[in-house]
């Protein structure tokens, strides 16, 4: 009685490599047209010429396959970024405490002043900077709050074991 398993569809579907001396299986390609296309070997009555330029043929199929590789990737790379950018962003919440006060506002222009637009441009950016710390200060005692509770927690369940009591009722739970 012959007993079918996956195991005979399963090896069509790796291919063992040796590369130099490092030999591993790995899972067989699919292979599409063009790349048969390319494993035939080409008939011997071409010329040097045609030679050539099947082969810099190949090469350039192989260079925009690499080419499309690769921007799919930077594609999924600036996905991810931008994702970030916009995890990153202030987002609207609450407010728990009043706002602080507004600043003052700025002085009068002196007559040609010529720095002022520079200067209110480094104003702004202090300010929005000042305010993302702001923030960031106040995630960080959230999660600093959030850690304490939990060591608290952790300490108490690991003060409260039967092993700092008694060896009798150490012995008395653990028989139990």
């Amino acid at each position: 009685m012959a007993v079918t398993t996956d195991s005979a569809r399963d090896d069509d579907e790796w291919e063992i490599c040796n590369d130099n001396g490092f030999v591993y299986k790995r899972r067989r390609r699919r292979r599409t047209a063009a790349e048969a296309e390319e494993e035939r070997p080409p008939p011997s009555g071409e010329t040097e010429a045609e030679l050539r330029r099947h082969r810099r043929d190949r090469r350039r199929r192989c260079l925009l396959g690499l080419r499309e590789k690769y921007r799919r990737e930077l594609e999924q790379w600036e996905t991810l970024s931008f994702t970030l950018l916009d995890l990153t962003s202030p987002i609207p919440t609450a407010p728990a405490a009043p706002p602080p006060p507004s600043p003052p506002p700025p002085p009068p222009e002196p007559p040609g002043g010529a720095l002022a637009p520079s200067i209110d441009d480094l104003l702004s950016q202090v300010e929005s900077q000042e305010a993302i710390l702001r923030k960031v200060s106040e995630i960080c005692d959230s999660v600093e709050l959030v850690c304490k509770g939990q060591e608290e927690r952790l300490a108490e369940s690991l003060i409260s074991l039967p092993i700092w009591g008694s060896p009798r009722s150490l012995i008395a739970s653990l028989s139990d």
